[in-house]
């Protein structure tokens, strides 16, 4: 039997809902209490998919963590439908033939941070989202409910050795993009850059550094404030708004 995991949260249930196939086989779990526009059209994508419906009790609920977290609905899915985009190659593959952006997580450990850099690649368009298999959250229910769902539509994929990985992609012919305080390139003189793979290290940049020899650009972010840093999340939304418009 195929295992499966739980979607928390409103807007990431009804995301899976949106991309999902009849027979997918997928279930939704409902508070009996629970009401508003969005359940409405939670309800309404089973319907239309022919996906089971179980309301169930605040004990159901309670034992999936605090109210905030689940919001009354959980969806259980099988573990094949997360990460269906296939490996890091293949996504390396059609991100060298579409001249895609990839982005890269490493030594990102806050799940809010993960997610909401999945939310903002899927967004912008970006062509997938890799993921070392350690020293990472995974993508977890937390990480799920941070992306608002984003999961759910962008190909994501986890990779063993980042090292490899990086000296595979540029054999492919895809740019290798760091991202650094110190980086010899500023962002906005980056220019076209496309294929690429951008690599969003921790706020102190460390991860990009200990990769900075594989790097084809170490961009840095220009800041005017008294603030030195920017929170991963928040960088890497500028770094991958700029380089989708070249």
């Amino acid at each position: 039997m195929e295992d499966k995991e739980l979607v928390f949260g409103r807007n990431p249930v009804l995301e899976y809902l949106r991309n999902a196939a009849e027979g997918s086989g997928m279930e939704l779990y409902v508070a009996r209490n629970a009401h508003g526009k969005i359940i409405g059209a939670i309800i309404e994508e089973t319907r239309a998919r022919n996906i089971p419906v179980e309301y169930k009790d605040k004990n159901f609920f309670s034992g999936l963590g605090p109210s905030s977290i689940h919001q009354g609905v959980a969806l259980k899915i099988p573990s094949s439908i997360r990460g269906s985009g296939g490996t890091a190659e293949r996504l390396m593959e059609r991100a060298a033939g579409n001249k895609g952006v990839l982005v890269l997580l490493d030594q990102i450990t806050d799940p809010q941070n993960v997610g909401a850099i999945i939310r903002t690649a899927e967004a912008l368009g970006c062509s997938g989202v890799i993921f070392p298999k350690s020293h990472a959250p995974g993508i977890t229910p937390v990480v799920i409910k941070a992306s608002a769902g984003a999961t759910a539509h962008i190909d994501i994929a986890p990779v063993g050795n980042v090292a490899s990985f990086l000296e595979e992609a540029k054999a492919a012919g895809l740019w290798i993009i760091g991202t650094s305080e110190g980086g010899g390139t500023e962002l906005r003189k980056l220019g076209n850059v496309r294929p690429c793979v951008v690599v969003i290290g921790s706020e102190d940049f460390r991860a990009c550094v200990a990769f900075a020899e594989k790097c084809d650009f170490l961009v840095r972010i220009p800041l005017a404030g008294k603030i030195s840093s920017l929170n991963a999340s928040v960088a890497a939304g500028i770094v991958l708004y700029e380089i989708m418009q070249n």
